[in-house]
């Protein structure tokens, strides 16, 4: 655990029960006590690619600055970055081909959030035990969801849940933006694929509420709920109380 701007931040990857390779990252970084930035990569491509994509995309991360305003444009302008290159890489290494990420990042400062987001990653908020989900899936599920032909649970195990139409490495990669206000006693919440397809928002809801429950224990809770459901896939979690 680690602490910034009087806030409590953890983080948690584990590779699942079925994969051989964690393609998972996460990357969390204070800036002088006064702001942070957090996020989730997952990469895509199987082994060494996807490994490879995600660690690119936590590598452009690193780049960010505090003082870059307006946050949001600075993190969505490094992500299309990212996202060049790893399209030039993937072109001059065939063994590579293939490779991408998806990624939601979210830097706090003064109170608000702002965030960018590409795939099927996601960025919740906690608020008075009612688990709210920031970003939206950008892939075939989600459509469904909005046609209202499929519910947001059933998405979780739909055959078209992985058919992403936005990552980073993708040639048009258009990552979303947003700035949300945070109140005192919210938690936020990153997550990749593996863990949030694994567990319904009433389980997640369940696991972060508790009051007396530590982040470093509903973190624990989180990636174990989601192995003991199957644990199929990589699985990672930050979460900051504010």
């Amino acid at each position: 655990m680690t602490t910034c701007m009087d806030m409590e931040i953890t983080a948690l990857t584990h590779l699942g029960r079925v994969r051989e390779v964690n393609e998972d990252r996460h990357f969390v970084k204070c800036f002088n006590g006064s702001a942070l930035l957090m996020a989730v990569v997952d990469g895509m491509g199987g082994g060494p690619a996807g490994s490879a994509a995600a660690e690119a995309v936590r590598q452009a991360l690193c780049e960010f600055a505090a003082d870059a305003a307006p946050p949001c444009q600075t993190l969505s302008e490094l992500i299309i970055t990212a996202s060049e290159a790893l399209l030039e890489t993937a072109e001059k290494n065939p063994a590579l081909e293939g490779m991408g990420a998806t990624v939601t990042a979210t830097y706090l400062a003064d109170g608000v959030a702002h965030w960018v987001h590409v795939g099927d990653t996601r960025f919740y908020v906690l608020r008075a035990e009612r688990l709210i989900q920031v970003t939206v899936d950008q892939n075939m599920a989600q459509l469904l969801v909005e046609e209202g032909r499929i519910s947001r649970d059933e998405a979780r195990t739909h055959p078209y849940n992985h058919l992403l139409d936005q990552c980073v490495g993708c040639p048009m990669c258009e990552p979303v933006t947003g700035s949300l206000p945070v109140e005192r006693g919210d938690l936020l919440l990153h997550t990749t694929d593996g863990l949030h397809d694994a567990l319904s928002v009433k389980e997640l809801t369940k696991i972060l509420s508790p009051p007396g429950r530590s982040i470093e224990d509903k973190a624990a809770g989180l990636i174990q709920a989601a192995l003991d459901a199957g644990g199929k896939d990589n699985m990672t979690v930050v979460l900051a109380s504010v």
